[in-house]
C-alpha cells in the first residue's frame, strides 16, 4: 500500500530541511560508510533515528524586561517505526519525541506575550528537563487517510503541515512568527488526542482532532486526561496553482469545552497578575487561516525558491489572552547560486491582547498589542551543520517597557 505516513513526515523534514542529516560532515569517510550502512539497514528493518542539537545564544540589548544575554541548548531526538517493515502488521508507524533543555533563555527577559525563542519552551521552560513531547500512533486505511492517536507535539504538528515555520531551531526564532499566536489557549504545548487526516500526495490536507485542553510536555498524560473538557479541531487545505507556482489555503478552527479566564498560562507565553482571581468561561474558541504561496523557484533545482506565508487567527476574549493574531513571512532558500543550502527569512507580526485580561491587569500594569519584526540568516556551513544569525525587534505588552531589541546566535547539528 503507498500511503505517506508520519515516518516519512518526519524523515521529509528531517532530510530534506533546512539542515540534511548527513554524517559525512562530522566524521572520517570510512567511519561515516560505516554509519551510513548501518542507518539504512536500521531504515530498511523499520527503525529510523535522528537526533538535532541547536545552542542559542541570544540576548536583550535594549529595552524590554531586562537587558542582558543568555546562553541554552535543546537536543531533539526523533525515533521512528514501521511495523510492516519489522514484520509485525500493514500500514502502522511510531513516531516518538524526546526533547531535552540545558541552561537559559531570554524569553521573559524580553517580551513575556511574545517568546524570542520559542524552541525554549519545550519540554518545560526555565527548567533542565528532559521528557517525551510526543508519541504518536498513525495507522494507514487507506492511501489517503490515517487514524492517528496518542501524544502530540503541537509545533511538530504545524511544522508538518508547514515545514518552513522551523520548530523555532531553523527558521524563524519568535513564537509569533511560528504559529498563530492566537491559538495558545486551545493548543498546549503537548497534548493527548486522536483523529483523521487526510492525505493529498506528500502533504497532509485536513483533518479532524479531538483532544485534552491540559498541556502534559512533561508527564504520560494520562492522570488528569479530559478534567477540563475537550478540544475538536477541524481544518482543511485547499490547494492552488498560479502559473505553475504552487500554494495553498488552510480554513480552520478549534471548539474547547473547557472552563478558562484569560489570566490562565497556556505556556505559550509567560503571563502577569498570577494571582488575581476571576470568574472561569466554559467554552472557547479559535478561527484560523493560513495562505501560503511560493513565489518563485529554480526551474533547475525546485530547492531553490522564495515563499509567502501568512497565518492569521481570531480566538474567544473570554478565555484567551489574545483575542487575534497575524503575521506575514517571506523566506528563500538558495537565494544567492553558489550559496544553494543558506536561507533567509524577514517576517512581521501583530498579535491583540484580549479585553478581558487587560481589563483584569489593569491595576497592575498597562497592557498594550504586542507587534514586532524578525530577520534572520541560516548559513549552511556543512551539510550536517547550520549557524543562524537572528535579529529581532518587538513593541512588549507592558506599556511602560521599551521596544526590546533582541540578536541571536543559533547553532544547529544535525546527525
Amino acid at each position: 500500500m503507498k500511503t505517506l505516513t508520519i515516518r516519512l513526515q518526519v524523515l521529509l523534514l528531517l532530510v530534506a530541511g533546512a539542515f540534511p542529516a548527513s554524517i559525512h560532515c562530522c566524521h572520517g569517510q570510512d567511519f561515516a560508510s560505516r554509519m551510513e550502512a548501518m542507518a539504512k539497514k536500521m531504515e530498511e528493518s523499520g527503525v529510523v533515528y535522528a537526533i538535532i542539537g541547536t545552542d542559542f545564544y541570544q540576548g536583550v540589548t535594549s529595552g524590554g524586561v531586562d537587558e542582558n544575554f543568555e546562553n541554552g541548548v535543546k537536543i531533539d531526538q526523533f525515533l521512528m517505526l514501521d511495523t510492516t517493515k519489522m514484520g509485525l502488521w500493514e500500514g502502522m508507524t511510531v513516531v516518538i519525541h524526546a526533547e531535552s533543555r540545558l541552561g537559559d533563555d531570554v524569553n521573559f527577559d524580553a517580551v513575556g506575550f511574545s517568546p524570542v525563542n520559542v524552541a525554549m519552551l519545550y519540554p518545560k521552560s526555565n527548567e533542565h528537563d528532559t521528557a517525551i513531547t510526543g508519541f504518536q500512533f498513525a495507522q494507514a486505511l487507506s492511501e489517503e487517510v490515517q487514524f492517528t492517536f496518542g501524544k502530540f507535539n503541537a509545533l511538530d504538528l504545524f511544522y508538518m503541515l508547514y515545514p518552513q515555520t522551523g520548530r523555532g531551531v531553523s527558521g524563524f526564532m519568535n513564537a509569533s512568527m511560528v504559529i498563530p499566536l492566537s491559538i495558545a489557549r486551545v493548543a498546549p504545548l503537548s497534548f493527548m488526542g486522536t483523529g483523521m487526516l487526510k492525505l493529498s500526495g506528500k502533504q497532509i490536507q485536513g483533518g479532524i482532532l479531538a483532544y485534552d485542553t491540559n498541556s502534559v510536555p512533561t508527564t504520560s498524560g494520562f492522570d488528569n486526561m479530559f478534567d477540563n473538557g475537550a478540544n475538536i479541531m477541524g481544518f482543511w487545505r485547499f490547494f492552488t496553482d498560479f502559473g505553475g507556482l504552487p500554494g495553498s489555503h488552510m480554513f480552520g478552527g478549534v471548539w474547547s469545552t473547557g472552563a478558562f479566564t484569560a489570566l490562565d498560562p497556556t505556556g505559550w507565553e509567560f503571563i502577569p497578575g498570577q494571582g488575581i482571581v476571576a470568574p472561569q468561561e466554559t467554552g472557547a474558541y479559535t478561527l484560523l487561516y493560513i495562505a501560503e504561496q511560493t513565489l518563485w523557484f529554480d526551474d533547475y533545482d525546485k530547492d531553490r525558491k522564495v515563499t509567502l506565508l501568512s497565518q492569521n487567527g481570531y480566538s474567544d476574549e473570554q478565555t484567551s489572552p489574545y483575542s487575534w493574531s497575524t503575521n506575514v513571512a517571506i523566506q528563500s532558500t538558495g537565494l544567492v547560486s553558489n550559496r544553494p543550502k543558506d536561507a533567509i527569512g524577514i517576517g512581521a507580526f501583530y498579535t491583540g491582547i484580549s479585553d478581558d485580561l487587560q481589563n483584569l491587569l489593569s491595576p497592575l500594569i498597562d497592557v498594550q498589542d504586542v507587534y514586532g519584526a524578525e530577520l534572520y540568516y541560516n548559513m549552511e556551513i556543512a551539510k550536517c551543520f547550520h549557524v543562524t544569525g537572528d535579529l529581532q525587534f518587538v513593541e512588549p505588552g507592558n506599556s511602560a517597557n521599551d521596544t526590546a531589541v533582541v540578536v541571536g546566535l543559533r547553532a544547529t547539528l544535525a546527525l
